[in-house]
């Protein structure tokens, strides 16, 4: 059997850190939207799934309750949405090196 060149895999190791960074950076100018309520909130989050604009109908303002539900779901949704493209985004990196999962974990840090 032979061993693997430590030169090589080392190589290979420093190319796929270069390929994460650029993901992650390319993540950044990635925006997803969420929306609930028909449309009455909005919002707008980045791939690395910080919220970027939030948009509320002034006709719903009155109705405090409806307007922190609707904001939550239209938030959870352009997160949801984020966390998908951004796994597909590592996926495609990572060619079933690494778990997409794990490095989303360690983003936000």
């Amino acid at each position: 059997m032979e061993m693997p060149n430590l030169g090589d895999m080392m190589k290979q190791i420093q190319q796929a850190s270069a390929k994460m960074q650029d993901v992650q950076k390319q993540l950044e100018k990635t925006v997803t939207h969420g929306e609930a309520g028909g449309g009455m909130v909005k919002v707008s989050v980045n791939g690395r799934q910080r919220l970027l604009s939030l948009a509320i109908d002034p006709d719903i303002m009155d109705d405090r309750e409806m307007v922190q539900d609707l904001v939550l779901a239209a938030v959870n949704s352009a997160i949801e949405e984020s966390g998908r493209v951004s796994q597909e985004e590592i996926a495609k990196v990572a060619g079933g090196m690494i778990n997409p999962a794990d490095i989303l974990k360690n983003m936000g840090k």
